[in-house]
């Protein structure tokens, strides 16, 4: 079994992320990964899974920012956010496939983006938004495009792995906030 997690990578100014993460109602562990950078860890409500879009939207206010959410090592999917409107959807895989029904009970397959695939289709293979112009806003600094499109492209590791890719190659100073759980972010000691 491998590693699942959802986070939020927000920019702009820690007083503005605090009340963002205070006014949404999420409880949530904040922690820097760059200038003006933060991981925004939510608690899980289940125990396994944290809405992270909302919270998202909500904190692009202030600039851009992004859901991550990584299911079990095998996939991520990204949304990215600004000014409180979603403007791109990334997914590592889009031939991982979930069982779903219709209204009329028929089996449908979705994609993790939501997409609905028949049982006999064929679903494309690959990522889907490996878009570097897409993602360069969030990151520190001038970031190497050429970088952060070979990251979002790679395909050969699993989904924890690619997103480190990313996030490494948006340039922040750590970027391990980002890839954690609640229960890890809490006890880490790096919010504030």
């Amino acid at each position: 079994m491998g590693s699942s997690y959802q986070t939020v990578l927000a920019s702009g100014e820690l007083d503005d992320v605090r009340a963002g993460v205070s006014a949404s109602g999420q409880r949530a562990v904040i922690m820097p990964v760059g200038e003006r950078r933060w991981a925004v860890v939510p608690a899980q409500e289940d125990g396994v899974y944290a809405e992270t879009e909302g919270l998202a939207a909500r904190l692009s206010v202030g600039g851009p920012a992004a859901s991550f959410s990584v299911f079990d090592s095998d996939v991520l999917v990204a949304m990215l956010f600004r000014g409180g409107a979603a403007y791109h959807e990334f997914l590592s895989d889009q031939s991982f496939l979930m069982e779903g029904w219709d209204d009329d009970d028929n089996e449908v397959l979705y994609d993790m983006l939501g997409r609905p695939y028949l049982p006999d289709d064929t679903p494309p293979t690959g990522p889907f938004g490996a878009d570097a112009a897409a993602f360069a806003p969030l990151g520190v600094g001038s970031v190497d495009e050429g970088e952060l499109s070979a990251a979002l492209r790679q395909g050969a590791r699993d989904a924890v792995e690619w997103h480190h890719a990313i996030v490494h190659a948006l340039k922040f100073a750590d970027a391990r906030p980002l890839t954690m759980t609640y229960d890890e972010a809490a006890a880490s000691g790096l919010g504030v």
